[in-house]
């Protein structure tokens, strides 16, 4: 997961230098919120997650952004237990379309406790309209990529 983390931040490096046909606004936050559930080798649909997030995208050039995001996860009738997903991604841009990919840290909050996960992958696609988006993502475990993945996906507004 390490080489994976500074294959990111070399990348995002590389690209830093492209910053003269970014956008006007160089940082441009987003509120998100979306549905997650859970597909894998424990069975399919078997929790619903209702997320909130907030994100700031970095514009690293015309195309690419760089964009940490903090992700609020928690089951609507219960109040025993949420998750808070600090998570880093990079993301490619077009007029209509974005792509990325980039890891989180599940940190889990419950009532005796908290509990830190491991990194662990993101991967989106979605569209863009104005100032409105809409991602689809999954989040899997990086010992048995696609075996046990969250996926969602989440409306967001950028402001």
């Amino acid at each position: 997961m390490k080489k994976v983390i500074l294959g990111v931040l070399v990348m995002s490096l590389l690209l830093a230098g492209n910053l003269t046909a970014a956008r006007k606004k160089a940082v441009v936050l987003s509120w998100n919120s979306g549905i997650m559930t859970y597909i894998g080798s424990q069975g399919v649909f078997s929790c619903l997650l209702l997320s909130e997030g907030i994100q700031a995208d970095l514009k690293l050039s015309s195309n690419f952004q760089l964009s940490p995001e903090l992700q609020l996860l928690y089951e609507p009738f219960r109040d025993d237990y949420m998750f808070i997903n600090p998570g880093l991604v990079l993301n490619f841009t077009s007029k209509k379309f974005l792509a990325g990919a980039g890891v989180i840290l599940p940190v889990l909050f419950e009532m005796n406790g908290v509990e830190f996960g491991r990194l662990s992958p993101k991967f989106n696609i979605g569209f863009i309209e104005g100032d409105t988006f809409l991602a689809f993502y999954m989040i899997t475990d990086k010992r048995h990529l696609f075996r046990d993945n969250l996926v969602g996906f989440v409306v967001g507004f950028k402001y």
